[in-house]
């Protein structure tokens, strides 16, 4: 019996292996992901076995080897999350005479996704003038708070961003400091759900260091109507939220098996590091330890596809109950639907379906 014999016992052998070297670690802030094993030379295949090797002598060694091929194969995937929230502050004492050269600077590392800024004509967390972005919802504000500026991109201002690294370079050009960031693992088929959050709970898998963070529900628990549950673990205050939720009902499907689990982080009696933009599932994987099953590819275009339609399916339900009766009667009186849907249509898309990356032809497309 060799190690080749485990492998066979796992299956999976036609995939080629992957591993990376690289850990998200910052002396002084979140520090390598919790119950991950520390960064160290990977191989990406086993270790040739001699032959005539006793499984009986040298079983501890095959074992150990076992287990930490293992351990490998389960390391969770650097793509596996999505930003879907980013606040920074940056040394802001320019000014309304610093705005140009702030977006010159946004310009040029990330791209002009965002547009122009307007004035909010109101403060901001303290900062006495804000200003919200022409896309995406993102807020830029300043004056008042020690000679610094403040930005904050929701998930809709994150999902304008298709480079990360330049996001990066950015911040590290402003000397920003990031103050939240929100990672979302999107579970599309329900696997792990807000009942097994539950459960995870209560069996201990959300402590640190023997603690139990505190944790809340919002929806129906005791008769779930299909708008959603959502449960949290943790508290702002704290400075670490998890919340998982289920997502497409919340959004209108009531069928929907569709679960997100967010991590937000705040800095308080933290460094975030600048990794977490980069590598944000591993962030996520590591902040409790039943989170290890988060290894997939995160897609914001298939999360922005899948919200835009079934919030497109919410809007047609309730038009169709809203206005079916009086589309019947223009469809008599106007003579044909084309004359009907030309007497009713105006120009415009709700703002519920206007979602970044995506048009009316992906709405169009099969539900995935």
């Amino acid at each position: 019996m060799t190690f080749l014999y485990w492998l066979s016992i796992l299956g999976d052998m036609k995939s080629p292996l992957s591993f990376s070297n690289v850990e998200p670690s910052s002396e002084g802030s979140l520090g390598t992901a919790e119950g991950l094993p520390a960064a160290g030379p990977l191989v990406a295949s086993p270790r040739t076995v001699i032959r005539g090797e006793s499984f009986e002598a040298d079983g501890d060694r095959y074992l150990r080897e076992f287990e930490e091929w293992q351990a490998l194969r389960s390391r969770p995937n650097p793509d596996a999350a999505i930003t879907d929230y980013l606040n920074f502050s940056f040394p802001f004492s320019e000014g309304s005479d610093g705005i140009p050269e702030f977006l010159g600077k946004l310009a040029k590392y990330v791209g002009v996704p965002f547009g122009g800024l307007s004035d909010r004509r109101r403060g901001l967390h303290g900062y006495h003038e804000s200003f919200t972005f022409a896309n995406g919802r993102a807020l830029f504000a300043f004056g008042g708070q020690a000679n610094s500026a403040y930005v904050s991109m929701p998930g809709e201002g994150c999902g304008l961003i298709d480079n990360w690294d330049g996001v990066v370079a950015f911040l590290c050009a402003l000397d920003a400091r990031i103050t939240r960031w929100d990672g979302a693992v999107d579970d599309y088929l329900g696997a792990h759900s807000v009942d097994e959050a539950v459960a995870w709970y209560r069996a201990g898998e959300f402590n640190k260091g023997g603690n139990r963070p505190s944790c809340g529900q919002a929806g129906n628990w005791i008769d779930p109507d299909g708008k959603g549950r959502t449960f949290y673990i943790g508290s702002r205050k704290s400075g670490k939220v998890m919340r998982i939720y289920e997502k497409g009902k919340q959004l209108g499907s009531a069928e929907s098996a569709w679960v997100r689990w967010e991590l937000e982080l705040h800095n308080k009696d933290r460094e975030i590091p600048y990794d977490v933009l980069l590598e944000p599932g591993r962030y996520v994987a590591g902040a409790y330890r039943c989170m290890g099953w988060v290894k997939e590819d995160a897609s914001r275009i298939r999360t922005v596809r899948k919200t835009g339609r079934i919030s497109y399916e919410h809007l047609c339900h309730y038009a169709r109950i809203a206005y079916g009766p009086l589309l019947n009667v223009v469809v008599e009186v106007e003579g044909s639907p084309a004359a009907a849907i030309k007497r009713l249509q105006r120009g415009g898309i709700p703002s519920r379906l206007r979602l970044p990356g995506i048009d009316t032809g992906d709405l169009r497309s099969a539900e995935e």
